[in-house]
């Protein structure tokens, strides 16, 4: 395996290679090419010459590169490829000369002798998509691009400081996928044949088909030429030999397959079958489509600092341009690709493009908004509202109550929201609520979020230091989104067991392990329509808490801590009622981890200890990782929706409230209201319970 990497070859010092008008590196034996020891300048075609680097995002990427000096200028071709991964079209590519990187970047000084490096005003640069698709087809070995014969080229234009590209070239890319190079989230499948095993000269799977999603069919490429191109070697195999070949890998004749080889023809339903269904056939997205051949000569002499910066920096559709940060260019890069990639329309690619001019239309406070719409721009409302669903829970159960005892502390149901139903079991019930916010992020518009619910548990004692019991509950629940932009509701029931232990003088333990079936009914506002949706779910929690309590007359108190874990699950889903921004979102899972640790107490207001409050204070951590969940709109590809976790700090408070009401039957009854609140500076929330217990 060798390093990732480029690598110079300098085989003449101070050369000037005469390339005037053409974009040919034959002859040229000075070069950058890819980290590949074996092989220099002038080897052959397709054994991997090419420096391959990836843009991901809009700001491009800088390439340092060292030299020395020769008291000359020496000329050096390159050969590279790029590969579009920003999440848009790239319309265009810039190569700017300059020093140092980032923010520090400077173009080239051309009247500064002492940062001589330029681009060769001789050789034509050449930016192109790959042979095998569109030209000679290349390495493929089959004579003729899979597309199209004629080459897909940008266009370049030079200064000795920078080149520009125009839009590709070549009809049939235009006609069919655009004129921009396509991002990887806009690329086709492709059909690929294992062909190793049948004599013919291809040792990589052969593209033999394509996707057409506008037509909702499988259909031909170019698969081979009828005679043999000049510089073909001796085992080319022809067009007939291919079909033939073809034909016989899926127990088929010639005439069967429904092709001339060079016609695009849709494939027969019961061909399509055959290549599902035989293993030397595999769907792949065709990556080539996303793909940019970089052909381009560099004149370096002695440069100050022995050191250039070569910049590649994609150029976008203006809706794109225009963006504000990087969910909106995520957003706007795929608006523009369903509007303007004709493959891909099912029908609605005049509303997106209209929809795109609407926008541009707007300030730019409005355009945002706009295109943040578009999106499900709330996802991570899931994970917030199961992660206070699920703390509702765990707050329902409270903490144990201990005593000190002989051997040490005992569990105790005094005051502690239970009522005795025989000698080893008690049982309780709650009513609670809470209502919370969550603050925007760089990825998802905040939310508001509001519980309602209802618990109740019986619990038996094992020993007097140790019990175990099990809580029932019903959920309900709602995620507003800030910007009127929509809600997600959610309802369902919950089932938990727990365990509570003590320790030491004052110590105790408690386990919690639950889980909630969930449904959710979900709302985007989006061009003036109203999407809806309805994905089922699922989570689990787990609560481990701990104290230890020193009591001082009528004061009892103590450390605590506490971690906490939720995990959500939504199904996959797809809205309806918004037509054309209608979208499927994949499944999405999301995991909250929170750990507490404070101090909390118990005060008897009245000597009888009738009336006491209690009340607790802790920091709290929450944790949670950022997702990428795919959403497309429906029929067509998804992109990568960013969802951020839960990732911050807060203050948890609670203060509660019981009292012992005499009479019902001479064994009394207690009433009891708590409050529970978290503040930070991107999350709050504020929870309310209210319980009665006595003794049956």
């Amino acid at each position: 395996m060798l390093e990732p990497g480029l690598k110079a070859i300098t085989k003449v010092v101070n050369a000037d290679w005469d390339k005037e008008g053409t974009s040919s590196p034959s002859g040229v034996l000075n070069c950058l090419m890819a980290n590949n020891p074996v092989i220099e300048c002038d080897a052959e075609q397709g054994t991997g010459k090419r420096i391959k680097t990836r843009l991901t995002g809009r700001g491009g990427m800088d390439l340092r590169l060292q030299t020395s000096a020769s008291e000359g200028i020496t000329e050096y071709f390159t050969f590279g490829k790029t590969s579009n991964l920003t999440g848009a079209r790239i319309t265009g590519l810039t190569f700017t000369l300059g020093t140092g990187t980032g923010d520090a970047f400077e173009v080239v000084d051309t009247t500064d002798p002492a940062t001589t490096v330029l681009w060769d005003q001789g050789l034509v640069p050449r930016f192109q998509l790959p042979d095998g698709l569109f030209g000679g087809g290349g390495q493929e070995a089959t004579g003729v691009g899979f597309f199209d014969g004629d080459r897909a080229t940008l266009v370049a234009a030079n200064t000795p400081t920078e080149i520009t590209t125009a839009p590709l070239t070549n009809t049939f890319h235009v006609d069919t996928f655009g004129s921009a190079v396509l991002d990887n989230s806009m690329i086709p499948d492709g059909m690929f044949w294992d062909a190793s095993t049948t004599g013919l000269p291809d040792e990589e799977p052969v593209l033999i088909a394509w996707y057409h999603t506008g037509e909702g069919t499988w259909v031909y490429g170019n698969l081979g030429t009828d005679t043999a191109p000049e510089d073909a070697g001796e085992d080319f195999a022809t067009l007939d030999l291919r079909l033939t070949a073809l034909a016989e890998s899926l127990g088929v004749t010639v005439d069967e397959l429904g092709t001339t080889g060079t016609d695009g023809a849709p494939i027969p339903d019961n061909i399509v079958a055959l290549m599902q269904a035989n293993g030397l056939f595999e769907v792949l997205p065709v990556e080539d489509l996303r793909n940019v051949n970089l052909n381009f000569m560099l004149d370096v002499g002695d440069i100050a600092g022995s050191e250039f910066t070569l910049r590649i920096k994609p150029g976008f559709a203006q809706i794109v341009e225009e963006t504000t940060s990087a969910y909106q260019f995520r957003a706007a890069g795929y608006l523009d690709g369903v509007a303007n990639v004709p493959y891909l329309d099912l029908g609605n690619a005049a509303g997106y493009q209209a929809a795109i001019a609407e926008i541009l239309a707007l300030d730019p406070a409005a355009q945002a908004e706009a295109l943040e719409r578009t999106t499900f721009s709330f996802l991570g409302a899931f994970s917030g509202l199961g992660m206070n669903l699920g703390r509702d829970q765990v707050f329902a159960l409270g903490r144990p109550s201990v005593e000190a005892g002989p051997d040490g502390a005992v569990l105790s149901s005094k005051d502690d929201g239970s009522w005795s139903m025989g000698d080893n079991l008690r049982g309780f019930a709650s009513i609670h609520g809470s209502s919370g916010s969550y603050e925007t992020t760089a990825d998802s518009i905040g939310y508001d979020v509001d519980t309602r619910g209802f618990s109740a548990g019986v619990e038996t004692a094992i020993s007097p230091k140790m019990s175990v019991g099990v809580m029932i509950g019903g959920l309900d629940g709602t995620a507003e989104a800030f910007s009127g932009r929509g809600e997600i509701d959610a309802s369902g029931w919950s089932v938990a067991a727990y365990g509570r232990t003590t320790f030491g003088q004052g110590g105790s333990l408690q386990a919690v392990v639950g889980y909630q079936d969930l449904s959710f009914d979900t709302t985007r506002n989006v061009g003036g329509d109203v999407a809806e949706g309805s994905p089922d779910g699922s989570q689990t929690f787990v609560a481990l808490q701990a104290d230890y309590m020193f009591r001082q007359g009528a004061l009892t108190w103590g450390p605590m801590a506490s971690i906490e874990q939720y995990d959500i699950s939504v199904d996959e889903f797809s809205e309806t009622g918004a037509g054309m921004w209608n979208l499927a979102v994949d499944e999405q899972d999301g995991t909250v981890t929170l750990v507490s640790a404070g101090v909390r107490g118990d005060y008897a207001v009245d000597a009888a200890g009738a009336t006491r409050a209690y009340g607790s204070l802790a920091m709290t951590n929450a944790s949670g990782d950022d997702a990428m969940i795919a959403a497309g709109f429906i029929g067509l590809p998804s992109i990568g929706t960013p969802v951020d976790g839960i990732d911050q700090d807060w203050v948890d408070v609670n203060l509660g409230i019981t009292t012992t009401i005499p009479g019902f039957g001479g064994k009394g009854a207690v009433l009891g209201a708590e409050y529970r609140g978290s503040f930070g500076d991107d999350y709050e929330n504020h929870g309310l319970g209210v319980f009665a217990k006595m003794t049956f």
